[in-house]
């Protein structure tokens, strides 16, 4: 890990990006609600998954951001990075990791695609309009967050962005 990243040197950025993400779930959260509250709690508990399975990936990387500011994609480590000073002497298990990291990433996607059925059917406008927050989220993201972080040599996500960055910037 590399530790001179710590505390995260862009904090503001950070949650420049993500606080409008997490405004955006609570608008998706009320739209679901006003559907069906059973899309509403399984909408929720897509989110507590990726909260807590996050915990331990925390862990198992050994993330230097554990019970501090972390700044992993969607605003998800704000309570992940908490929640996982409780599984620090877990053991660590590759098999295991493979799966909560597995289960994380569909949750997580499930988290961007599951309400994009119910917008399209409220308006393509407004699907299209959640499509662009989303794209725009992430190339921000990949693009300012991950180049900084402790943790983007073994996270996938700081991976991608690392070698987008070589193959754009050639650096």
């Amino acid at each position: 890990m590399d530790e001179n990243c710590v505390p995260y040197q862009r904090k503001a950025l950070y949650l420049l990006l993500t606080i409008p993400m997490i405004v955006l779930y609570v608008v998706i959260g009320i739209f679901l609600w006003q559907i069906s509250r059973v899309y509403l709690a399984i909408y929720g508990v897509l989110f507590i998954l990726v909260v807590f399975l996050q915990s331990y990936v925390c862990v198992y990387w050994q993330c230097p951001y554990v019970g501090r500011f972390a700044p992993c994609v969607g605003g998800f480590c704000l309570p992940s990075s908490q929640i996982a000073r409780l599984f620090k002497n877990v053991k660590r298990s590759e098999r295991i990791y493979n799966f909560v990291v597995s289960l994380a990433y569909i949750a997580f996607f499930g988290i961007i695609l599951f309400p994009m059925y119910f917008i399209f059917q409220r308006s393509v406008g407004y699907l299209l309009i959640y499509i662009g927050i989303v794209l725009v989220y992430a190339v921000g993201f990949m693009g300012y967050i991950c180049p900084v972080c402790a943790t983007r040599h073994v996270c996938p996500g700081g991976q991608t962005s690392t070698k987008l960055r070589k193959m754009v910037f050639g650096k």
